[in-house]
């Protein structure tokens, strides 16, 4: 078990995707990132003059593939907060990059950081490709069912300060109040964040920025 996973396993609060997975792919990820950097500045050294040309646009395109890397590392890592739109918009851009910094790698030649850098770029695009099936297929896309807790959260209370209840209970409520709404529940839980936020927007609901899913199903639900 790496430290990312130690560390993601830790968490106090329920992580957006298994935390084997998102620490395999910061993990990857980070790795990545020390690849293309470093077959970068040895393309910045490629002194064969029939590669030149194509080693400067390998040297500008792997230092891009390292930066949104190293970004996309990082918004896998930080869990309190998850926005699915923001992480998914992310790791679609790293895919894209890591595509092109292959192809630009594989353009060059045969030099042998050319090929290290392509097989690290294929093998993260792969475990991306893997998270973002994750994402769209569970929970993850639409945010965590509950608030994780902070410091400043008084025990027995969720973030948004009203007192915790029973997982039953919270249903029927929601359910109940889901009728008065003119949405089911079902329809408010399938809901992506932004949709919700619109929602709750519409209905006058205000702060609808700062509140996570379970918030805004609750809040629309009640018609607060």
């Amino acid at each position: 078990m790496s430290l990312a996973e130690k560390l993601l396993d830790a968490y106090p609060a329920e992580t957006g995707l298994p935390p084997k997975l998102l620490s395999q792919a910061a993990d990857k990820l980070y790795e990545c990132a020390g690849a293309c950097l470093a077959s970068a500045d040895a393309a910045a050294a490629e002194q064969d003059p029939e590669k030149i040309a194509m080693s400067m646009k390998c040297v500008r395109i792997q230092n891009d593939c390292a930066d949104l890397c190293t970004v996309a590392a990082r918004v896998l890592i930080r869990q309190t907060g998850y926005d699915a739109p923001t992480s998914m918009a992310v790791i679609e851009a790293t895919r894209t990059v890591l595509r092109a910094s292959r192809e630009a790698c594989e353009e060059l030649g045969d030099a042998k950081y050319c090929a290290l850098s392509a097989k690290a770029c294929r093998e993260t695009e792969k475990l991306l490709d893997k998270v973002m099936q994750q994402m769209r297929s569970g929970g993850a896309a639409g945010g965590y069912p509950e608030s994780p807790p902070s410091a400043t959260t008084p025990p027995g209370a969720t973030m948004s300060g009203k007192g915790t209840r029973s997982s039953k209970q919270s249903k029927q409520q929601s359910r109940q109040q889901s009728k008065q709404s003119g949405v089911s529940q079902e329809q408010l839980d399938q809901m992506h964040m932004d949709e919700l936020r619109d929602l709750a927007r519409e209905r006058g609901i205000t702060k609808v920025s700062s509140m996570r899913k379970r918030e805004l199903v609750d809040a629309i639900s009640g018609g607060r």
